[in-house]
């Protein structure tokens, strides 16, 4: 199967891009790091390219055959609504929410063309959020609700529309949205939970685990709505609806 995936080069994007090359997918890769995308397997077809200038991601698409899409790119950048400038948050909605919809839409037609399926990869922050993750989970939930429309869109076609939701997951990503605290030292109200958060040594599963989950989503026959990843968070998900909103804050807030 050929499959085109944006943030290709580094973190879940990589670790999906090498998963697929092993099980014989033709894989073509898009990401503006352009010496990382060189890191790559050679087999891979590479492409240099911000998921924010669609007319890129279209000139790109127009040279290429592909029935999946995965939608990868993403960015994370921790900080409390009143430290973070509306600029913080127009850039976690302009690559992780619009980007995926530009994406879309410009393989959308080809997609439907060979009967292949979307695949957004979301974040267990796009249902289950935290302090300091107001611009990140935002847009994934915007992302969220964007896929759940496709999906109900699309019902009448044969194109798949699917949803993998990563918790904390060790590749970097999470560790560097975290350093974006430091920006608001010392003056921030928020110094002693920044300190505090910045202090601790930083939990997540192996990057492995939801690369096999994307894998699934795009080699299963009937892929479900959702994937999530790791177990935990799949069982928190499930019981979202049935614990008050009073005791997810005090846990969100006390992790």
């Amino acid at each position: 199967m050929r499959v085109f995936i944006t943030g290709a080069a580094n973190g879940i994007g990589k670790a999906t891009t090498e998963k697929l090359v092993e099980n014989d997918h033709k894989v073509i890769a898009y990401d503006k790091d352009e010496s990382s995308l060189e890191n790559l397997p050679n087999q891979v077809q590479t492409y240099e390219g911000d998921v924010e200038d669609q007319e890129r991601l279209q000139e790109v698409m127009r040279k290429e055959i592909f029935g999946v899409l995965i939608n990868c790119a993403g960015v994370q950048k921790q900080g409390a609504v009143e430290d973070m400038s509306v600029e913080g948050f127009e850039e976690h909605i302009d690559i992780n929410y619009l980007g995926t919809v530009k994406a879309t839409k410009a393989a959308l037609p080809m997609i439907k063309e060979r009967n292949g399926r979307i695949i957004n990869i979301s974040s267990v922050a796009g249902r289950l959020t935290a302090p300091f993750l107001g611009g990140y989970s935002a847009s994934k939930h915007a992302v969220e609700g964007f896929t759940d429309t496709l999906r109900m869109e699309m019902k009448d076609t044969d194109v798949e529309v699917v949803l993998v939701e990563p918790g904390p997951i060790k590749t970097g990503f999470n560790e560097k949205g975290r350093e974006n605290l430091k920006e608001y030292l010392p003056e921030t109200k928020y110094s002693k939970k920044y300190k505090k958060k910045l202090e601790k040594d930083y939990s997540g599963s192996k990057v492995s685990k939801p690369a096999q989950k994307i894998l699934k989503a795009v080699e299963a026959k009937r892929p479900r709505a959702r994937y999530s990843t790791p177990l935990k968070y799949t069982i928190l998900l499930k019981l979202k609806f049935l614990i008050p909103t009073s005791i997810q804050d005090y846990v969100a807030g006390n992790r």
